[in-house]
């Protein structure tokens, strides 16, 4: 059971709830062990619609590609829709390509929510504006941060690009034409921005759990899940670790960027739900980083700004070198991110203003860290040039894009090293290529002999480079020591190596494709649909297969010899 709490005073929320308070979702008259279901709920509302329909809502002029007709299908990703909607440019000269993207996603969540409307129960309405978001009274600015007022200047901003923008005659044009109409749209995109998850579902008990850096739960998909109208579209919060009565049950608002470092932490979260993390994680004023480490600049004296090779590598048992790291101070600049090592204990800090030449060059690599962080986010968000002039995905432009990635890692690995976050990530950008490519490899095999025994080399040494990285990133989860399992971050990773192992054929294969399974088995059973749970299980046994057929033939051959 749990209970919603006002986090000031730790009481249980009375049913007038104040929407510019904070609360919280604790455990209430029971523990939780890990992958029990805390509770299931369909959301209140889902901000978004198919394409067509939203685009109903506007001027045609509004959009860059023509509208489907009504005869085809809805685009299955409805995320194009941000792509073709183009914003008056009053309200996007000079603002940087994430703030235009958020812009648009506001835009048309106002749409989807006048669409709504007029089925929306007195109910659902109070239940969706009793939920947390910032003060639109800011006179006085009396405890209204930064990042509370961007998100109101940008819910204003959405509204007014409405009132140009909307069809005559549509649900979104009586919407934001009427001044409480309008007042009310504010009110809610703050709601959206602070409380929406993922395919803008909003939950009236799951969209109370904070966010933590550590969290001790997980939002799973219902196994019964269909998607549908909010009835059958079921969400279900389960403790990814035991739970004690009366704890605050938290969750991640990160995706993947839960296992970055502080500074991308924060930048995600302010930017996407505009509040600064205070959680444990992020509080601890000890060298705590983990997701940062760095080789000692100290322990391991670097060649201009790079790694040696043997050191960037950090091979472990495979080398004679013991690799010491050193791990930064929560921080958002190089200044306040000082490095302790843990081997030589040493710290080092970066001074711009060092007179002293050994321990200017010493602390140059946390600069170099710092500045490679923001390029490694920036090519994962899609905000450098490559990714900008590769809109088209075809082969030329693929291939462009793999080289990028080929070189950020390469930069991510010779200035921070095998575990640090930039690293692993970009190792995952490329294993994510790879796997892809994998499935179409063996599908084209099977023309010519020759070709086929180059193309399988290739291959196999294209699969053992991903087991290895896979390897490396599964090894840098455990080593962050939280509480979510890591097949939580590399489950879709194993299983796509796992399934190219199976479509290998052989025995050995198949057994190695076993191995893997077993890293996520047990998170599967607990967290993973029943669908995908029948697909670890096929995986895991494929191998037995050969047994069963080396069996059968076995069988047949003592009947031929008795008949």
């Amino acid at each position: 059971m749990t209970e919603v709490r006002d986090l000031s005073s730790q009481k249980a929320a009375t049913a007038a709830i104040d929407s510019s308070c904070q609360y919280g979702l604790f455990a209430v008259s029971k523990a939780y062990k890990k992958g029990d279901t805390i509770l299931s709920e369909s959301p209140l509302i889902i901000l978004k619609h198919p394409s067509n329909e939203v685009r109903s809502q506007f001027d045609n002029s509004c959009f860059t590609a023509k509208k489907k007709s009504s005869n085809d299908k809805d685009e299955k990703d409805d995320g194009n829709i941000i792509n073709d909607l183009a914003l008056p440019t009053s309200f996007t000269n000079d603002l940087p390509s994430q703030q235009i993207k958020k812009l648009k996603a506001l835009t048309l969540a106002a749409a989807s929510y006048a669409m709504h409307l007029p089925n929306l129960t007195d109910e659902t309405k109070e239940k969706l504006f009793q939920l947390y978001h910032p003060s639109t009274n800011t006179q006085g600015d009396d405890g209204v941060t930064d990042d509370e007022k961007c998100a109101l200047k940008m819910s204003n901003q959405a509204v007014k690009i409405c009132q140009q923008i909307a069809a005559p005659k549509t649900s979104l044009n009586r919407l934001v034409q009427d001044t409480k109409g309008a007042d009310e749209l504010v009110n809610l995109l703050l709601i959206y921005s602070c409380n929406a998850f993922e395919g803008g579902r909003v939950y009236h008990r799951l969209s109370r759990a904070n966010h933590s850096c550590d969290p001790n739960a997980i939002v799973c998909e219902s196994s019964s899940s269909s998607g549908g109208d909010g009835n059958n579209d079921v969400s279900i919060l389960k403790a990814a670790c035991d739970i004690a009565e009366g704890e605050e049950i938290t969750i991640s608002y990160l995706g993947s960027y839960l296992y970055a470092g502080y500074p991308i932490r924060q930048r995600v979260l302010r930017d996407s739900k505009y509040f600064i993390c205070q959680c444990d994680r992020c509080s601890i004023t000890s060298h705590s980083d983990l997701a940062s480490c760095l080789p000692c600049p100290i322990c391991h004296p670097r060649t201009g700004r790079y790694l040696d090779e043997d050191v960037m590598f950090d091979d472990g048992d495979e080398g004679d070198l013991t690799v010491s790291y050193a791990a930064p101070k929560n921080g958002m600049t190089a200044e306040e991110r000082s490095i302790q090592c843990e081997g030589c204990k040493k710290v080092i800090v970066f001074d711009p203003n060092e007179q002293s030449m050994r321990k200017k060059k010493e602390a140059a690599c946390v600069n170099y860290m710092a500045k490679a962080e923001e390029k490694v986010y920036d090519r994962l968000e899609g905000n450098d040039n490559v990714n900008s002039n590769a809109s088209n995905k075809d082969d030329k432009n693929l291939d462009v894009e793999r080289e990028a990635n080929e070189q950020f890692y390469e930069m991510a690995t010779s200035i921070c090293g095998a575990k640090h976050w930039t690293t692993n990530f970009m190792n995952l950008s490329l294993i994510e290529e790879s796997l892809a490519n994998f499935h179409s490899t063996l599908m084209s095999m099977g023309q010519n002999a020759t070709e086929d025994a180059e193309t399988m080399e290739d291959l196999l040494t294209g699969i053992a480079e991903a087991a290895d990285g896979i390897d490396r990133a599964f090894k840098y989860a455990i080593g962050l020591k939280l509480k979510t399992d890591p097949a939580q971050w590399l489950f879709d990773y194993i299983v796509g190596l796992a399934r190219t192992l199976v479509g290998l054929g052989d025995e050995k294969s198949q057994k190695y494709a076993a191995e893997w399974i077993s890293k996520v088995e047990e998170y599967a059973e607990s967290f993973e649909s029943d669908g995908m749970q029948k697909v670890v299980s096929s995986l895991k046994n494929a191998w037995k297969r050969h047994s069963i057929e080396a069996d059968g033939e076995e069988s047949e051959k003592k009947r031929q010899k008795v008949a």
